[in-house]
């Protein structure tokens, strides 16, 4: 009997490797939209900070798959981001953007 690779069953269902259905960008870059580029973009809105914040910006998809790694460290595993929480993001949301990033982090 051949023996299949699990990735290769999740791929062909189209689950992440906890059994869920993977994120789509526009999923993520939502939650990116509503709770970091105020102060991660080329021009933050939060007046605490007039220029990207340790000069990460998530303006574009790029940006967002190049920062996917700092994403899972800094909103999902440390939660240390958004600062204070200040924009208020939920255990939901960082779970969706965990799921966003450990489904290959796809942008458009």
């Amino acid at each position: 009997m051949k023996t299949v690779p699990l990735v290769t069953v999740l791929a062909a269902v189209g689950a992440t490797s906890c059994g869920q259905k993977p994120v789509s960008y526009a999923e993520a870059r939502s939650i990116i939209d509503l709770r970091c580029v105020e102060c991660h973009s080329s021009q933050p809105t939060n007046r605490a900070f007039p220029f990207a914040v340790m000069g990460v910006k998530l303006d574009t998809p790029q940006q967002m798959r190049q920062y996917a790694s700092r994403i899972k460290a800094r909103v999902v595993v440390e939660q240390t981001m958004p600062i204070a929480n200040m924009s208020g993001m939920t255990d939901e949301e960082r779970q969706i953007l965990d799921r966003w990033v450990e489904s290959g982090a796809k942008i458009p």
